[in-house]
């Protein structure tokens, strides 16, 4: 399991510099450059609802899914507090749980990289297509396989740090197995507020993915066209270079 309570109690600090509000400029973005209008939208590993709340804002009808229940408790008091309007449904995207038909669907932020199996990315991609009403677009990002065995990922260390006595660590070792195209992020976390102090160490699996097999996946799940960008740009080509890189499926 990943993302249970307390690293979801210490997401939102850990990625406080993340820029939600441009990430969505950019999905808004590709949807006019594909001269689409979607008024609904499924967030498919919504997570504590950092690009949900943004779209719902901004008028589009939201629905978010995620796994994690301790994620999504989070993702709901934001909502209301803000009072905003979307539902937030906990399940697995691989069998969604959700029967209605949306304009579009997100999934943001690596999620797919989750899907270590072939089964289940093909599972997600079928869900999305499902999901989805004739001429719909299917947009994520993942990471770029290419870029990411030119460029290995290393040890990292980050520190946050709230001003009132409380304090979080997180210590990032990734292991790489190109076997499977898999990236074993191992997260240790130290929380301390005052004089309580938790320790928390989950590890997640992340699949990269290469140009070849995501049009394959795809293609099998019944998208008509699949299109690739350097995430958040549209003006260039994608290269070794990218580690992430958006998908476009319609």
């Amino acid at each position: 399991m990943v993302f249970n309570e307390e690293y979801a109690g210490a997401y939102d600090a850990l990625y406080q510099d993340k820029d939600y509000e441009k990430e969505c400029d950019y999905v808004e973005v590709l949807f006019k450059k594909y001269d689409y209008r979607p008024k609904t939208i499924l967030d498919l590993g919504c997570g504590t609802g950092g690009h949900a709340l943004i779209l719902a804002k901004r008028g589009y009808k939201v629905t978010g899914v995620d796994r994690s229940a301790a994620m999504l408790d989070i993702a709901k008091k934001k909502a209301e507090d803000q009072r905003l309007d979307i539902e937030f449904i906990e399940g697995d995207l691989t069998r969604m749980p959700v029967s209605k038909k949306f304009d579009a669907v997100i999934s943001l932020f690596a999620v797919m990289g989750y899907q270590t199996t072939n089964a289940a990315l093909a599972a997600a991609c079928k869900v999305a297509k499902e999901c989805l009403v004739p001429g719909g677009m299917f947009l994520f990002d993942c990471w770029h396989g290419t870029a990411v065995i030119a460029d290995k990922p290393a040890p990292r260390l980050k520190e946050i740090n709230s001003g009132k006595g409380e304090k979080i660590i997180r210590f990032t070792l990734p292991e790489i197995d190109g076997m499977n195209h898999v990236v074993r992020v191992n997260f240790r976390v130290w929380h301390t507020k005052g004089n309580a102090f938790t320790e928390t160490f989950e590890s997640h699996p992340m699949r990269f993915l290469f140009p070849q097999e995501i049009g394959y996946f795809l293609e099998v799940a019944g998208f008509q066209s699949v299109d690739l960008y350097p995430f958040l740009k549209l003006d260039t080509s994608l290269t070794e270079k990218d580690w992430n890189m958006m998908v476009v499926g319609r």
